[in-house]
């Protein structure tokens, strides 16, 4: 096995790891490597197991970065929910298309409705359902998530 190998073989490993949900995984790599189609795939494969969607955490650098991963894992879920849409072919999208399709029946069994109500609605819902909260703080400059918030009866200072 020549080198070029040996990576892509050690890539495919490293790739296979981070989808193991039972542990932690730290993702690093340069630019256009994928990661953030890995971590799409990551949550997706958390989402169907998890019993609440905001039981996961993922962190980024950037919003640009949390608003493309936020993006891209609705659009998955909507394409694997869309019985007219196109089956992939590349391997990365249909690992991802099966994850979808596993989070969604997780959805379905719970009854989240991840693909008609915005993520962060998982994570306002519980807080004001409890009853026990005289108020719930949202901390945001996202002008989308500020206006969410608010319509649901959460403070937004900033």
């Amino acid at each position: 096995m020549n080198d070029v190998a040996a990576l892509a073989q050690a890539g495919a490993a490293a790739r296979a790891g981070a989808l193991d949900i039972t542990c932690s995984w730290l993702v690093q790599a340069p630019a256009g490597s994928g990661k953030t189609a890995l971590l799409i795939q990551r949550f997706l494969a958390l989402l169907a197991h998890v019993e609440r969607p905001e039981r996961i955490v993922a962190t980024t650098f950037t919003r640009k970065a949390a608003a493309e991963m936020r993006e891209r894992v609705l659009a998955a879920l909507r394409e694997a929910d869309d019985p007219h849409a196109p089956m992939p072919q590349a391997p990365h999208a249909i690992i991802e298309r099966r994850l979808a399709q596993a989070a969604l029946a997780q959805d379905r069994r719970l009854g989240w409705r991840l693909a008609g109500q915005p993520l962060i609605w998982h994570t306002l819902q519980p807080g004001a359902a409890a009853n026990i909260f005289d108020r719930v703080i949202v901390s945001t400059d996202d002008h989308a998530i500020g206006n969410f918030a608010r319509v649901h009866g959460c403070e937004v200072p900033f």
